[in-house]
């Protein structure tokens, strides 16, 4: 006896034509197919849209992060870096173990008295 495995997935072959349609896709796109009848009627979201792209291999192109304010993100490293280059210094490497809040009151403080005294 043959036994026959059952797809658990929710996406039906139509389902899945539409998302390759779409390609290339982003966030935008994935919300806008989740509009779609077919998807509300699935319960599939536009999140559970970008992973089944992913999954079938498809092009999609991630959101570029930005911090709480709406600026890019900046590590540490990358904060102490500006320091070094406002101040004309190197070797400040081992400040990027110092909080972030006080890196980024720093180079606030470095830059505006390099403003100043321009």
């Amino acid at each position: 006896m043959t036994t026959v495995k059952k797809s658990n997935s929710k996406y039906t072959p139509e389902m899945e034509a539409m998302i390759r349609a779409a390609e290339p896709l982003d966030l935008e796109v994935c919300e806008q197919l989740a509009k779609d009848q077919l998807f509300v009627k699935a319960g599939v979201t536009a999140r559970g849209i970008a992973a089944k792209a992913r999954s079938l291999q498809l092009e999609y192109v991630k959101q570029e992060r930005v911090s709480k304010t709406g600026e890019a993100i900046a590590t540490k490293m990358d904060l102490v870096t500006q320091i070094e280059k406002s101040i004309g210094a190197s070797g400040l490497a081992s400040l990027a173990k110092a909080e972030k809040k006080a890196l980024q009151i720093l180079l606030k403080a470095v830059d505006y008295e390099a403003s100043v005294a321009a």
